[in-house]
């Protein structure tokens, strides 16, 4: 991140179900929107390592997408208009989780 860079992170329930959602915004260079999508893939990286820049290796939302999956949701990005990225990871309420992977009540 750069220097003077900032993070937001909020964490929220949403809708009937009362379900979690997780947002993270960064501050950071503009982001393509058609790249949104791919920044998903394991070892995708936007923009190309210059010298020994050792900013990341183009797992961490991949790493995202899998962990949200695993717990029945979903991991989204969105491009912020002056630059960074908004994630979002949506994940089901306790009950509806129980009831998709018909774990056994306590």
């Amino acid at each position: 991140m750069p220097q003077n860079g900032s993070v937001r992170v909020c964490v929220f329930r949403e809708g009937a179900a009362r379900g979690v959602v997780l947002e993270v915004e960064n501050t950071g260079p503009v982001v393509d929107e058609a790249v949104l999508d791919r920044l998903f893939e394991p070892f995708y990286r936007a923009r190309p390592r210059v010298g020994s820049d050792r900013s990341g290796h183009g797992l961490g939302l991949a790493i995202v997408r899998s962990i949200a999956s695993a717990h029945h949701g979903r991991a989204s990005a969105a491009a912020n208009l002056r630059g960074g990225l908004t994630v979002r990871i949506e994940l089901p309420a306790a009950a509806e989780v129980r009831e998709a992977t018909a774990c056994p009540g306590p």
